[in-house]
């Protein structure tokens, strides 16, 4: 009997563990090739990127393994004379990206939805790659659903983020997105707003340049792992602005490197909650941990999260729990063997 029960809990645990599958894909095309994940790789990806300029109309697919964590958005905005949208669809069973994303538009939806429908927000839509973002005299685009917002992304870091994606303004439908999501720390700065307006999205800050008030909290900054970024001697400290009140630490697999990371700095309450650690900084297994008051994001050293002292106010996440249902497995084999 109990070598029984040994077999079907060691069922179990390896069919936790087996790679997942996804299918991979970069290109013009919907390919159907797959993929083995690495170990670090708990969800198949699928982002479509189509491009519409009178007449033509151009279709990007990347497909494959992403770490986890991270939430399904999509965003549109003008390119000049050309329309840019771009959806992106997390899932976590085996071969589950073989669809494209529902966000992803056919011109004739298009049409009939803009013919149809009179509640239809009109944002302002600029990128960095034309330099219009800092522009009184932006740019105006109706948006093609009625789930849609007038959004506004600033992300800056140095070196890693695309210079033409600094900051794009336009329509989108993002998650937690309903108060400013911010990040800041000696390496980075990222800043996501949404508005349920017309027009709302009409801030020409520009704030590679000019940075946002100081508020008087100050953090530990970080970002890399225990040997190089984050360790103990590479931790500075940073002056938090704006609406980054938070102090926040968070340790995750890099989705690269498959190593631990650890990020520190300054957040606003609303990115704590949410999943932009995971897609910024490109995190999976994100345990994150933020609190109030000066340097108190100290918890983590040498890549471990310390127990919080019951004094201290924090908030914890956690995303993934599959080490953890393993090795209780793995006890009662122990035990019945």
């Amino acid at each position: 009997m109990k070598c029984f029960w040994t077999g079907v809990l060691f069922s179990l645990v390896v069919t936790d563990v087996v790679a997942l599958q996804c299918y991979s894909c970069n290109g013009n095309s919907d390919c159907r090739d797959t993929e083995t994940c690495k170990e670090h790789q708990q969800m198949c990806k699928t982002t479509v990127m189509t491009i519409i300029s009178r007449p033509k109309i151009s279709t990007y697919f990347l497909k494959g393994c992403d770490v986890s964590g991270k939430a399904n958005n999509s965003i549109s905005h003008l390119l000049g004379y050309r329309l840019v949208f771009l959806a992106e669809e997390f899932c976590e069973t085996d071969l589950c990206n073989s669809d494209v994303p529902k966000e992803v538009p056919r011109v004739r939806d298009m049409i009939r939805v803009r013919g149809h429908n009179e509640n239809l927000l009109n944002c302002y839509s600029c990128t960095a790659a034309d330099n219009t973002c800092n522009n009184s005299s932006l740019t105006t685009m109706r948006c093609f659903w009625p789930q849609d917002k007038c959004i506004d992304i600033t992300s800056l870091t140095d070196p890693e983020f695309p210079k033409d994606q600094e900051r794009i303004k336009g329509c989108g439908q993002l998650s937690h997105c309903q108060d400013t999501l911010g990040f800041q720390n000696h390496n980075s700065f990222h800043m996501v707003k949404c508005c349920n307006a017309s027009w709302c999205n009409n801030d020409i800050q520009g704030y590679k340049w000019a940075s946002l008030p100081l508020n008087g909290v100050k953090c530990h900054s970080c970002e890399g792992d225990t040997t190089q970024g984050c360790a103990l001697d590479n931790i500075t400290t940073v002056q938090c602005r704006g609406p980054m009140t938070k102090c926040l630490e968070a340790s995750g697999i890099h989705g690269i490197s498959g190593n631990n990371s650890v990020v520190k700095g300054c957040a606003s309450p609303s990115w704590c909650d949410s999943p932009y650690t995971s897609i910024y900084k490109n995190l999976g297994s994100v345990e994150t941990h933020c609190c109030t008051g000066d340097l108190c994001n100290s918890l983590i050293i040498d890549g471990q999260l310390k127990p919080s002292p019951r004094s201290q106010a924090s908030h914890f996440t956690l995303v993934h729990h599959t080490i953890m249902s393993t090795s209780f497995l793995l006890f009662i084999v122990f035990l019945l063997s």
